[in-house]
């Protein structure tokens, strides 16, 4: 990111520079680790001047994917780097203007489209979308409407790919209420028997008076 960074500054108008999908992956991730991992003072212009760009136009970005991305990356670095900034807020505010809710299908984006760029795939746009509004906005309904809609399309059609898969189990446990928080036991009949765990008894209801 320094190389590139560096490449940019030689450039007629470095600070019209757009941040790509690339580079908002990358704030993202590096994100992750600020308190294990403070960004080397020789890297810190090249970080700088991404985050700042990111902030100037993120309007001009063409996806939702890298929108929330960054929207998450300054989210995170702004406390890091002293910064009271609403960029994150104004990021997600967007996105959620876009939206369209519905009762069966709850949070998604007419803009979902299939493409084979990595940046535009639907389903990890989607698991994207319900931790930017966890952790960005502590929208929880936005949150829940959301996973409504991924869980959906596992329910009609499917995930499509392992990484897609990953990412969209990833947001359904660890965003917005506890899915897996049941003790109810699974219940499963053979042949109208009831088949209970381990230790316990199968009843057969054919055979009671």
């Amino acid at each position: 990111m320094t190389e590139h960074y560096e490449r940019i500054q030689k450039w007629p108008e470095p600070e019209k520079y757009v941040p790509s999908s690339t580079d908002a992956l990358y704030l993202y991730g590096r994100s992750f680790f600020l308190k294990d991992m403070k960004i080397a003072p020789q890297h810190k212009p090249a970080i700088d001047f991404f985050l700042q760009q990111a902030r100037k136009h993120w309007l001009k970005t063409d996806c939702r994917q890298t929108q929330g991305h960054l929207a998450i990356a300054l989210h995170r670095f702004n406390p890091f780097n002293s910064i009271k900034d609403s960029t994150p807020i104004d990021i997600m505010k967007s996105i959620k203007e876009r939206s369209v809710s519905n009762e069966e299908l709850g949070m998604f984006w007419r803009d979902t489209e299939l493409s084979w760029w990595w940046y535009r795939a639907p389903i990890e746009t989607q698991a994207l979308m319900i931790e930017a509004f966890d952790q960005v906005m502590g929208d929880l309904p936005a949150v829940e409407d959301c996973r409504v809609w991924l869980l959906k399309q596992k329910q009609t059609q499917d995930w499509k790919t392992t990484k897609a898969t990953a990412d969209a189990v990833y947001a359904l446990l660890l965003r917005g209420k506890d899915i897996l928080s049941s003790e109810a036991l699974v219940q499963v009949k053979l042949d109208g028997v009831d088949v209970r765990p381990a230790g316990g008894e199968i009843r057969n209801p054919k055979t009671e008076i």
